[in-house]
């Protein structure tokens, strides 16, 4: 399938971000991420499901790890309302999007006991380890730009592929899993975390840092890369 994310695309909601240039640094490493065989795979309905069980239950402890980088960044905030920004994306993670996980979860076969008892894959692990590592020894600008890959990547794939003609509908079972990040409330999150990058790089240096930025951001996209297919041997 050909999904256009092009700078031009009308997917394209980053343009003239502090976003668009740590991910127009990187091209070839972004388009392998948006553009991996497990998404085109879910896009036209042929991915295995055991495929997509085992990536449900590591991305249950990825956003486990997810939630406990964002209260680090309440930590490392420099105001009242970018604590309060931080925290309530920790709150809406706990108590409104495993709420969802859970739910989605159910409809293929996976209790909450399951995913807590399953182990973490390698990639998860180098994954997880990286975000909390940069949650700890770097500064909040440095925390933002290694979630952002996860944060905008989900948005422009979801996105691209609910609004391309090419992608299966009727009897594909991972069209309401990819279509939650097309809807208006994910895109909300989107453009509200690509503000919040935009005000932190201003203030923290941002463009003085791009070099450093950019390896950190090219990191965070080749790990989130190698998750799509965490705990599954064989698929690359």
């Amino acid at each position: 399938m050909n999904i256009d994310t092009r700078p031009d695309s009308t997917t394209d909601y980053a343009k003239g971000t502090f976003f668009a240039r740590l991910r127009d640094a990187v091209p070839e490493a972004w388009q392998g991420y948006i553009r991996h065989p497990f998404v085109r795979s879910m896009a036209d309905g042929t991915l295995e499901p055991a495929r997509f069980r085992a990536f449900l239950m590591q991305d249950y402890l990825y956003l486990l790890n997810y939630a406990r980088a964002y209260a680090l960044a309440v930590y490392k905030s420099d105001s009242f309302e970018e604590m309060r920004e931080c925290a309530d994306i920790v709150a809406g993670i706990l108590n409104t999007e495993m709420a969802m996980h859970f739910s989605y979860c159910e409809g293929w076969g996976i209790g909450r006991k399951e995913m807590e008892a399953h182990p973490p894959a390698q990639e998860l692990r180098a994954y997880s380890g990286f975000i909390l590592d940069r949650a700890q020894a770097g500064d909040l600008l440095d925390l933002l730009v290694a979630l952002s890959a996860c944060l905008v990547g989900y948005g422009e794939i979801g996105l691209a592929l609910a609004t391309d003609r090419a992608t299966l509908r009727e009897g594909n079972p991972y069209f309401s899993w990819f279509s939650v990040y097309a809807d208006e409330p994910y895109q909300t999150l989107v453009r509200t975390g690509l503000a919040r990058l935009d005000i932190v790089a201003s203030r923290r240096g941002g463009m003085a840092r791009l070099p450093e930025l950019t390896r950190l951001f090219s990191t965070a996209v080749a790990l989130e890369t190698d998750f799509w297919t965490a705990g599954q041997p064989g698929m690359a």
